[in-house]
C-alpha cells in the first residue's frame, strides 16, 4: 500500500514538473512572437507609402497603390491589434494546465504572426518597385531624350551617308519621337503599367533604328564609292586592252559590266525601303561580279607571255612529232611486207598521225588568231597546255611501238637458226634408229616421229611465207622444241630397250635347256622384239625372268651397258618393282 502511495507521489510530481517546463516553454514563445511583431512595427511603412503616395501616380499603378495602403491600414489597425490581445491571452493562459487549449492558441497566434510578416514584407516589397519602376521610367525618359537628339543630330549632319535611306530613317525617328512623347506623358502622370508596355516596345523600336544607322552608311559607299569606281577602272582597262588587241573568247565584258551597274541601282531601292541586311547580301554578289570581271581581264594579260614565249617551242614539238610520225609509219609500212603485225601497230600509228593532224590544225589556226589579232590568248594558252600534254602521250606510244618491232629481224633470224637446228636434230634422231637395223620401228614412235617431223615442215613453210608472223612462230618455236625433247626421249627409250632386251636374249641362252621358264620367257620375248618391235615389253619379259633365275642379273647387264655407253642410268620401271 505504501509503494503505491509513493509511486502515485512520484507520478504527480513528473506530471506537474512537466506542466512547469510547458508553461515555461509557451512563455519563451510568447516573447518570441512579440518580438517578431515589435521588428514589423519598426519597419517605417508609413513613410514608405507617404514618398510613393508623392509620385502622383494613376491608373494601375495607382490601383495598386491603394490597395498597398488598405494592406498597411488591415496590418496597424487590425491584426495587430489582434496578435497584441492574443500573445496577452496566451500569456495569462499559460498559468494554466489546459495544455490542448494553449497548444491550438499557440498554433493560431504563431499563424497570424507569420501571415502578418508576409504581408508586411510583401508591402514593402511593392512600395519599393513602385519607386523604383518610377525612377527607372523617369531615367528612360532621360536617356531616350538624349539619345532622340544624338540620333536627330546624326541624320542632320551625315544625312549624305543615308542616301535614299535618309527619309525612311527620318519618318522612323519621329514616330519614335511620338511614342516618346506618350510614355513622358504615363511616366509623368504616374501610370506606369501602361507606361512600362509602352517603354518595352520603344526599346525594341529605337535598338532597330539604331541598328539600321549605323548599317546603312557602308553600304551606302560600296554601292556609291567603291563600286563605280571599281565600274570605272573596269571600263578604262577593257578599253585599253581592246585597244592593244585583247581579245576575251565568248565573254561579254560590257554586258557584264553593265550587269553589275543595273545591280547597283537596284540594290539603292533595298536601302530606300530600309532593308540594309538584304542589301548587303546583294552587295556580296555585285562584289562576286566585279572580282570576276577583274580576273577574266587579268587572266588574258597573265596568258599573252607564256602565249607568245610557247609557239616556238610547241611548234618545234609538232614537227618532231610529226618527223617521228613520218619515220615510225614508213618503218612499219616496211616491217609489214615482211612480218604480220599483230597488234595494230600499224593501225595505231596511222590514228597517231591523225591526231597530230589535229593538233597542228588547231596550232595553225591560233596562229593565224594571234598574227590576225583576233586571238584569245587563255584560250590559246589552253591549247598550248593540252597540245604539250597530247604531244608527249603521242611520243611515247611512238616509242613503245617502235620497240615492240625494232627486233622483229633479229627474231626471225633465231627463228631460222632454230629451225635449221631442229631439222638437223630430227634427221640425226632418224639416223641413230636407222643405224640399229632393228626389224621395225614401233607403230607408236613412227607416229611421234611423223608429228614432229611435220611440226618443223610446217615451220619452215610459215617461215618462207612472204610475210612472217613472228609471234605465231615464236609460238611454233615453243612447242616444237618441247615436242622434240620428248621425241629424243622417245628415241633414248627405244635404243637403250632394244639394246638390252638383244644382250639379254643372248644372256637368256645358257637357261633354256635347264630352265623351262626361261625358254618360254625367251621365246615369248624373240615373238615381241621380232614381230611386233614391242622393244620395252620384250626388255621387261626376259629381264623379270632372269632376275627369278639369277637374282641381281639384269641389273648388273643394264649397269654395264651405261657404263659402256657412257650415259646416266633412267629410272625404269622394273628397277621400281624389284
Amino acid at each position: 500500500m505504501v509503494g503505491v502511495l509513493i509511486g502515485i507521489v512520484i507520478l504527480a510530481i513528473v506530471v506537474y514538473v512537466g506542466v512547469l517546463v510547458y508553461q515555461q516553454r509557451i512563455r519563451k514563445q510568447v516573447v518570441a512572437l512579440t518580438t517578431k511583431k515589435a521588428s514589423m512595427v519598426a519597419i517605417p511603412l508609413a513613410d514608405e507609402l507617404k514618398l510613393v503616395g508623392q509620385l502622383s501616380l494613376t491608373g494601375q499603378s495607382l490601383e495598386q497603390f491603394q490597395q498597398l495602403q488598405a494592406d498597411y491600414q488591415d496590418i496597424t489597425e487590425n491584426r495587430f491589434k489582434r496578435i497584441d490581445q492574443e500573445l496577452t491571452q496566451l500569456l495569462k493562459d499559460s498559468r494554466g494546465v489546459n495544455l490542448v487549449q494553449l497548444r491550438q492558441r499557440l498554433t493560431k497566434i504563431t499563424l497570424l504572426v507569420n501571415q502578418t510578416d508576409e504581408l508586411v514584407q510583401d508591402v514593402q516589397a511593392k512600395l519599393a518597385s513602385l519607386q523604383e519602376v518610377d525612377k527607372q521610367h523617369r531615367e528612360a525618359v532621360r536617356d531616350l531624350e538624349k539619345k532622340y537628339q544624338d540620333l536627330r543630330k546624326t541624320l542632320l549632319a551625315k544625312n549624305f551617308a543615308f542616301g535614299p535611306s535618309i527619309d525612311g530613317l527620318e519618318e522612323r525617328l519621329g514616330q519614335l519621337e511620338g511614342n516618346f512623347d506618350t510614355f513622358t506623358r504615363l511616366t509623368q502622370e504616374g501610370d506606369h503599367e501602361r507606361a512600362a508596355d509602352v517603354l518595352t516596345q520603344l526599346q525594341e523600336d529605337t535598338t532597330n533604328l539604331e541598328d539600321l544607322i549605323a548599317a546603312i552608311p557602308p553600304v551606302y559607299k560600296d554601292l556609291t564609292v567603291v563600286y563605280p569606281d571599281q565600274v570605272k577602272e573596269l571600263k578604262g582597262g577593257y578599253q585599253q586592252l581592246s585597244s592593244e588587241q585583247y581579245r576575251f573568247g565568248d565573254q561579254d565584258i560590257p554586258g557584264l559590266i553593265h550587269d553589275a551597274e543595273e545591280h547597283i541601282k537596284d540594290n539603292l531601292n533595298t536601302l530606300n525601303d530600309l532593308r540594309p541586311e538584304d542589301a548587303k547580301v546583294v552587295n556580296d554578289r555585285i562584289a562576286k561580279q566585279i572580282d570576276q570581271i577583274y580576273d577574266l581581264m587579268q587572266t588574258e594579260m597573265d596568258a599573252k607571255d607564256p602565249v607568245e614565249t610557247n609557239l616556238d617551242r610547241v611548234a618545234k614539238f609538232i614537227a618532231h612529232a610529226q618527223n617521228q610520225s613520218h619515220s615510225l609509219l614508213n618503218e612499219l609500212d616496211r616491217l609489214s611486207q615482211n612480218y604480220t603485225l599483230d597488234h595494230q601497230e600499224l593501225e595505231t600509228a596511222r590514228e597517231l598521225n591523225e591526231q597530230l593532224r589535229g593538233i597542228d590544225g588547231i596550232y595553225q589556226q591560233d596562229v593565224q588568231a594571234l598574227t590576225g589579232k583576233t586571238a584569245t590568248f587563255s584560250q590559246v594558252l589552253d591549247h598550248q597546255n593540252q597540245q604539250e600534254k597530247e604531244l608527249k602521250q603521242i611520243e611515247e606510244q611512238q616509242a613503245d611501238i617502235l620497240k615492240s618491232v625494232a627486233g622483229l629481224a633479229d627474231e626471225e633470224r633465231q627463228a631460222r637458226d632454230t629451225l635449221q637446228q631442229f631439222d638437223f636434230n630430227l634427221h640425226s634422231l632418224r639416223r641413230q634408229v636407222e643405224n640399229l637395223n632393228l626389224p621395225g620401228i614401233p607403230q607408236a614412235y613412227l607416229d611421234y616421229f611423223f608429228v614432229v617431223r611435220d611440226e618443223v615442215a610446217q615451220l619452215a613453210t610459215d617461215m618462207d611465207q612472204p610475210q612472217i608472223d613472228m609471234e605465231r612462230i615464236t609460238k611454233q618455236l615453243l612447242i616444237i622444241q618441247t615436242d622434240l625433247d620428248t621425241l629424243q626421249e622417245k628415241t633414248d627409250d627405244l635404243i637403250d630397250s632394244s639394246q638390252l632386251a638383244e644382250q639379254l636374249l643372248q644372256y637368256a641362252n645358257r637357261y633354256q635347256t635347264s630352265h623351262d621358264n626361261v625358254a618360254a620367257a625367251s621365246q615369248k620375248a624373240e615373238n615381241l622384239f621380232e614381230k611386233k618391235f614391242e622393244y620395252a615389253q620384250a626388255l621387261e619379259t626376259i629381264a623379270t625372268v632372269l632376275n627369278e633365275v639369277e637374282p641381281g642379273s639384269y641389273k648388273r647387264l643394264e649397269d654395264a651397258y651405261y657404263d659402256r655407253k657412257g650415259t646416266a642410268k633412267p629410272k625404269r620401271r622394273l628397277e621400281e618393282n624389284n
